[in-house]
């Protein structure tokens, strides 16, 4: 496992627009991003054309224009020349975009875009020279592959390594695919005869493609234009290489490589002899995948380029024979799966601990049983559907910052990572896991019904609940402005912000526990995770007016409006009651309380009246776990209300007469007949005018007295001499039906008196935000009525910490527990692809790995810097589950007078030692639950009927 300090930050570069600018000046000119061709000699020296190096190892190619070395400083590589190249500087192990991953992005849009920047550089005589290129990349390889903890850490980003690098003995056919899709696309959007046949071999190829795209041709025959002519002669070639071409052939040339002595050369021999049914060859190329990855480092570095060649030649066959397997039986797709999962861990798609977790924790087909129960099938779609999760997460995990830069100023760049996907072995196997949860859902009642496309048994809902609005369609949640509450957003991940929707449907559904994903499943906001080709089908969608519904067993209903039935019309009537509002109690409240509270006087009944239930219920876990909680204090809620007395900074009125008077226009403003948007508007407004204000409030003479001593008392410094964190901490959350979970400000590892000061400001402003206000507006009736206590905490820079939630949410089983955890500070709660266990009594079943490569790391000196990591090992073992499960118990015995739980538990561990940081009630919608509607799309069925393997699987699919 590598942990890696991310270092400076890189110099900003250009706008965005302006390197769109610069992109699109480099298609038109004949040289491209290069500016002339020089000798690079060994001595370092830059000579002419004509003056060639005096000593021999100098090699010749093109120098770039000022502005692309300048770029390349920033850590922007456009048209990277390999030859001569620093092998370290180029592999760059601590960033996450690097210039390996650049290429790879650059490769693709060169395919796709006609060139791209070399559109025209590509005749630029001398800029590459193919042999330099080859030779360094063989060069390089060899380094990197030398490194045998890579091999293990790093494997799926050595083995993508040799796919991207030229090298000598390498299968030259790794953009067959992108090709492909490249002429299918541009043939689709210039012949809407087309567009059928590009769907399909984006979404589904198989061999009988080639004879319909022959079948097309002879149907248009002169129609087609001489372009489209040549489009046409170059998919159907590449048809013929993909589905008729002779892998084996390369297989066999790489194979001979190893040497006779081999046990993988004798394995393969014994394969290449054979001509076996689809099943068994098919069988036969996993098992060899898999021998690869798990014996590439017993051999000497050159020999293991060979292997990972052999690896991705391998793979391609094993996509030819999948391909052209179409299983009939319950059981051959159900062994279809197995193989290609088999073949994914070998591929590197799983890291090798993720799949020896799953092969625990799932069921392998029985081979003396003749019929399984429906119980089995539905846990082995369920596990199907998870591990295309994991592995579609690991392309875009080490993909993804690389797209989002180039997507910036290229938006083809937004199509890399499915381009990607759809390229290797994922495809398949999502398509075996859509079939299998097709079977699932058919057999137990439930199926998903997505208007009226294919692969629908690929959305898994989350959240219960219903919703109808316009349906907006979004490739980077980061770069939207703004999130309306009126809507239902598809979106490849979602960001830590959200502000209320009306429905969510992401690519990547992050974590179970993460802010967002508890706040959707308080309100009963529907929340759905799809396959990358589900999202891209969606586009059609775009901007319609739909229905969406997530059952509690997960089943998902997206249609238009005009198709609603009477029933799902009526449930819009209802849900517009009032009495679904909660009031926020501020009867109980002790505004007279304005000293410095300890933490270890504090109890969970001072929760809403002193302190928020941060505190509260921490000091109450202080006086349970006096060694596993922190020392420190709390700002009480009359501290923050003393102040807001004070003036305004115009001195027309104070603070809090101004946040008053803008609630009483508001509902003035209603009483005039003016629409709530506006009203919302309006207040929005005046609270950021007044969130401005709190960010600069002078801090009262004794206030700044008391935060001296209780430094000195509880740290044993001066003010801001020990780092801190500074946590919000309000009187609306963790209401009995409202959870408020990550709705305002926590300042992270603060150091110094100034900063404290202005983290103290920031944190009382921050429930005024526009996220915050829209999400109390939702759910309460006095959504005006909030006030910050601050909970301060020393810092603990731990080396992994999430959150635990003491029941099973995907299980339902109370008895459960859901554990989310990411490296480093702060983990799981902001939405990161966290690792997630669910721990059942009997066993840790992996629900799925970390897919998060940078991790929050807390220097001395104060704020958050970023490290970096790969998935080579699990960030939870059995030794810190067993302390889980015991923590757990405990808190559920030692709270129960404060409730029957579940509980939310923020905590970390700083080497074997647990800290607990938090614990409130788990709120979830019983709303969604109870729904007689939702109840509806979850049948009753018998989860032990019977079903014999060999049953054809058109006879169990409606």
């Amino acid at each position: 496992m590598l942990l890696v300090p991310l270092g400076a930050q890189q110099p900003e570069e250009p706008s965005a627009g302006e390197i769109a600018a610069l992109i699109a000046a480099f298609k038109k000119d004949p040289r491209g991003p290069y500016e002339s061709i020089r000798w690079f000699c060994k001595d370092g020296s830059v000579r002419l054309p004509k003056d060639p190096c005096p000593e021999p190892g100098g090699i010749q190619h093109a120098q770039y224009k000022p502005i692309v070395q300048d770029l390349m400083k920033k850590g922007l590589y456009l048209g990277p020349i390999l030859a001569g190249q620093s092998f370290e500087a180029f592999w760059q192990p601590a960033l996450s975009d690097g210039p390996l991953f650049q290429l790879a992005m650059q490769q693709y849009l060169q395919n796709i875009d006609n060139g791209w920047i070399l559109r025209r550089a590509r005749y630029y005589r001398g800029a590459f020279q193919a042999e330099d290129e080859s030779a360094w990349g063989s060069s390089f390889l060899t380094w990197l592959v030398g490194q045998k903890p890579l091999l293990e850490d790093r494997f799926f980003v050595m083995r993508e390594a040799v796919r991207i690098l030229p090298h000598s003995g390498s299968v030259q056919d790794e953009k067959l695919w992108e090709s492909i899709r490249a002429n299918s696309r541009i043939l689709g959007d210039s012949l809407p005869e087309f567009m059928d046949l590009r769907v399909k071999l984006h979404g589904q190829p198989e061999a009988g493609d080639l004879k319909t795209l022959q079948q097309l041709r002879g149907k248009l025959g002169d129609k087609l234009k001489p372009e489209q002519k040549n489009l046409a002669d170059a998919l159907e070639a590449d048809l013929k290489t993909a589905f008729l071409g002779d892998h084996r052939e390369s297989i066999r040339l790489l194979a001979a490589q190893l040497g006779p002595e081999s046990p993988l050369a004798k394995l393969i021999s014994d394969y290449l002899e054979e001509s076996a049914p689809p099943q068994t060859e098919g069988l036969d190329l996993a098992r060899i995948l898999w021998n690869i990855r798990t014996d590439i480092a017993t051999y000497p570095a050159a020999r293991r380029i060979v292997l990972l060649d052999l690896s991705l030649a391998l793979e391609r066959r094993l996509f030819q024979v999948m391909s052209a397997w179409k299983p009939q039986l319950l059981n051959e797709v159900m062994n279809r799966f197995t193989i290609l999962s088999l073949a994914a861990a070998g591929c590197g798609y799983l890291e090798r601990w993720e799949w020896d977790a799953f092969r625990k924790q799932h069921p392998s087909l029985p081979r003396s049983e003749e019929e399984v129960s429906v119980a089995f099938i539905n846990q082995y779609a369920d596990g199907a559907r998870r591990l295309v999760e994991w592995g579609v997460g690991m392309i875009r995990a080490w993909y993804m910052p690389t797209v989002k830069r180039f997507a910036a100023f290229e938006p083809l760049a937004n199509g890399f990572p499915d381009n990607r996907i759809r390229g290797t072995i994922l495809l398949p196997l999502g398509e075996s896991a859509a079939r299998l949860r097709d079977i699932s859902g058919a057999l137990s009642g439930i199926g998903n019904r997505i208007f009226d496309l294919a692969n629908a048994g690929q959305y898994q809902g989350l959240n219960p609940g219903f919703a109808k609005g316009e349906l907006v369609v979004v490739e980077d949640p980061d770069q939207l402005p703004n999130f309306l509450p009126d809507k239902i957003y598809a979106m490849s991940h979602p960001p830590a912000d959200l502000k209320p929707v009306a429905g969510i449907l992401t690519v990547s559904q992050g974590n179970l526990v993460s802010h967002v994903q508890l706040l959707a499943r308080n309100l009963g906001i529907p929340n759905a995770v799809l396959s990358p080709e589900n999202f891209a089908d969606l586009a059609a969608f775009n901007g319609k007016s739909v229905f969406m519904a997530v059952s509690s067993r997960g089943a998902v209903i997206l249609k238009t409006a005009e198709a609603m039935t009477p029933e799902e019309k009526g449930l819009f009537d209802v849900r517009k009651s009032p009495s679904q509002k909660l009031r926020v109690p501020v009867d109980r409240m002790n505004l007279r309380e304005k000293g410095l509270l300890n933490l270890r006087e504090l109890r969970s009944d001072q929760s809403g009246i002193t302190v928020g239930p941060k505190a509260a219920n921490l000091g109450e876990l202080k006086h349970i776990f006096p060694n596993k909680v922190v020392e420190g204090f709390a700002i009480p809620f009359g501290v923050f209300r003393e102040h807001l007395d004070q003036p305004m900074p115009d001195g027309k009125m104070s603070y809090w007469r101004f946040l008053n008077s803008t609630f009483e226009e508001a509902n003035r403003r209603r009483e005039q007949g003016q629409s709530e948007a506006e009203v919302e508007d309006f207040v929005t407004g005046r609270l950021a005018e007044l969130r401005l204000a709190i960010s600069a409030i002078p801090f009262l003479p004794h206030f700044q007295k008391a935060l001296e001593t209780a430094f000195a008392d509880r740290f044993g410094t001066a003010v801001g001499g020990q780092p801190v964190f500074i946590r919000s901490d309000t009187n609306m959350e963790d209401l009995a039906d409202f959870t408020g979970a990550g709705l305002n400000l926590t300042v992270f590892n603060v150091v110094g008196e100034g900063p404290l000061g202005h983290a103290i400001r920031s944190v009382w402003a921050s429930p005024y935000s526009e996220r915050s206000y829209r999400w109390r507006q939702k759910f309460l009736l006095n959504p005006e009525n909030v006030f910050p206590s601050i909970l301060v905490i020393p810092t603990v820079n731990v080396d992994r910490s999430g959150v635990m939630i003491t029941t099973g949410i995907a299980s339902g089983n109370p008895q459960d527990l859901t554990v989310a955890f990411s490296r480093g500070a702060g983990g799981a709660v902001e939405g990161q692809a966290s690792e997630t266990w669910l721990l059942s009594k009997n066993e840790d079943r992996l629900l799925s790995p970390s897919r998060e490569r940078t991790f929050n790391v807390l220097p001395e000196s104060g704020g958050v810097s970023r490290g970096i990591t790969d998935f080579g090992d699990p960030i939870l073992d059995p030794a810190y589950t067993a302390q889980l499960r015991e923590m757990a118990a405990t808190i559920q015995k030692r709270m129960a007078r404060h409730g029957n739980g579940p509980w939310d538990v923020e905590l970390g561990f700083l080497g074997e030692q647990l800290w607990l940081f938090q614990v409130r009630p788990f709120v979830e919608n019983k709303k969604a639950r109870s729904s007689l509607y939702l109840q509806s799309l979850d049948p009753e069925s018998d989860p032990q009927r019977r079903i014999p393997l060999r049953t054809p699987v058109a006879e169990l699919l409606p």
